[in-house]
């Protein structure tokens, strides 16, 4: 199993991979996409370039012949066989030069196959399958257009696209063409996109080299911040061993006073009175030795009470037995027992729902709110303790209308009285990992409120509901 660290890594690291890996295949897709968009454009353009070429040689042929061509004086075998000479001698670049065929597919012209001059190509196909001479002369009798056939190079010998232009010379049936290679238009677009592939490849790999330093920065960050919290979490816990040590050394001086004070003292009063219960009766003086009896029985009583109020303040048997809010009732029956003052208590709370420590928790804070209360108020004739759940969150409020006081938060503060008992409520508050606090005013009272993460109990299941009916009672007069 992970651990939560762990997870809340993979929970950071996994949204960040997955849009990196998105935006890699989105930036190869769209590299292709618009790799095969520029090739075809550049393809497109190359193509009519080569085919505004091709007609411009053609224009120019036509011209030098045109003359010849269209002189009605001269004899028909004589002005062909000048035009045919003519067409025999015109060249451009390397390969480009012009042929001519009748509209029989009888050859007449072709400056680089002399071999094929006076033979019927009528049937002739070129690599592709495709009829090439009839496709050039439907072209021609159509008024001039373009066919795209393969045809050995002269330069290369190896067999290559070619884009052909034909023409027609009605008058004596024939089909003039000529044309250009199409490799070097290959070459061009192969070249583009090998380009185009290395800018991709190394888009991918630069991506890929920010990927690593994005995680690798953010692997040191989260080293940081997990050292960091790691020496934050363990000055928490050394901070909270320490209040917890010092709530112990607390309680201990405390019962240790109160033995020493008051149950010690109780019982050395008993022996004395014992003692002179013992004198009374070897003087034979039983009204003495009765009233003697009767004191020791008074301070036994009281030792007994003390030794009661004592175990009570050690761990309440009423909050095992009743619960947090039957306990709270009893703190606020007591006050109203020993001071005039008039206690409203208010709850929602299940007292099977509350997990020990938590009810611990808020027993105490309210113990010692109230004692506070009794011990320094002054005045008071109202109280108000309100223990609410709200689903997650536990609100705890304690409020008086007694004489108040000017309350200034100090941790370093160490005196007794007010100001020590709510820092020990600040204390426990923190080790429930809550929120405090304090409005306080001379002569506005004194009102303590705090939140608590509710600590549901073992036998309580998550889906039960914990906006439970509120519940009201007032004690005292």
């Amino acid at each position: 199993m992970f651990t939560f660290r762990t997870k809340l890594t993979l929970l950071t690291l996994l949204p960040l991979l997955v849009l990196i890996a998105g935006v890699t295949v989105f930036a190869i897709h769209q590299s292709a996409r618009l790799s095969g968009v520029q090739s075809e454009i550049l393809k497109e353009g190359l193509l009519e370039a080569k085919k505004a070429e091709l007609k411009n040689y053609m224009e120019l042929a036509y011209t030098a012949v045109r003359d010849i061509y269209e002189d009605p004086s001269l004899p028909r075998d004589v002005a062909q066989r000048r035009v045919a000479e003519a067409f025999h001698r015109m060249e451009y670049g390397s390969d480009g030069y012009f042929f001519v065929y009748d509209y029989d597919g009888l050859s007449i012209v072709h400056p680089r196959l002399d071999h094929l001059v006076g033979q019927n190509l009528w049937d002739f196909r070129d690599e592709d399958g495709k009829l090439l001479i009839q496709s050039l002369v439907q072209r021609a009798r159509e008024g001039g257009g373009y066919t795209e056939y393969r045809w050995d190079k002269p330069s290369g010998g190896e067999s290559v696209l070619k884009l052909g232009y034909s023409i027609g010379m009605e008058d004596w049936g024939w089909m003039v063409g000529t044309g250009l290679y199409l490799d070097d238009i290959e070459q061009v677009v192969g070249q583009m996109e090998q380009h185009m592939l290395e800018n991709a490849r190394r888009t991918i790999l630069l991506m890929a080299f920010f990927t690593v330093s994005c995680l690798l920065v953010i692997a040191v960050i989260g080293l940081a911040v997990n050292l960091s919290e790691a020496r934050v979490a363990n000055r928490k816990l050394v901070k909270m061993a320490q209040k917890t040590f010092g709530f112990l050394e607390k309680e201990r001086r405390r019962i240790s006073r109160e033995l020493h004070d008051g149950i010690n003292q109780l019982l050395v009063s008993a022996r004395f009175k014992l003692e002179r219960i013992d004198d009374a009766l070897d003087r034979g003086d039983h009204l003495d030795a009765s009233a003697a009896l009767a004191a020791t029985d008074r301070i036994l009583e009281t030792g007994i009470q003390d030794l009661r109020r004592l175990a009570c303040d050690l761990r309440p048997s009423v909050l095992d037995d009743l619960g947090l809010v039957a306990a709270l009732e009893s703190l606020c029956s007591e006050l109203a027992e020993r001071q005039p003052v008039r206690i409203h208590f208010e709850s929602n709370i299940d007292s099977r729902h509350c997990q020990p420590v938590l009810a611990t928790a808020l027993y105490r804070i309210t113990q010692e709110s109230l004692h506070n209360i009794e011990k320094h108020a002054g005045k008071v004739r109202e109280v108000r303790v309100k223990v609410l759940r709200r689903r997650s969150w536990v609100y705890l409020e304690i409020a008086d209308d007694g004489e108040g006081f000017a309350w200034r938060p100090d941790p370093h503060r160490e005196q007794d009285g007010s100001g020590m008992g709510l820092r020990n409520i600040q204390d426990r508050v923190d080790l429930l990992g809550g929120r405090l606090t304090i409005e306080a005013a001379p002569g506005k009272g004194v009102r303590i409120r705090l939140k608590v993460p509710f600590q549901r109990a073992s036998s309580m299941t998550s889906g039960e509901r914990n906006d439970g009916k509120v519940y009201t009672r007032t004690f005292g007069g």
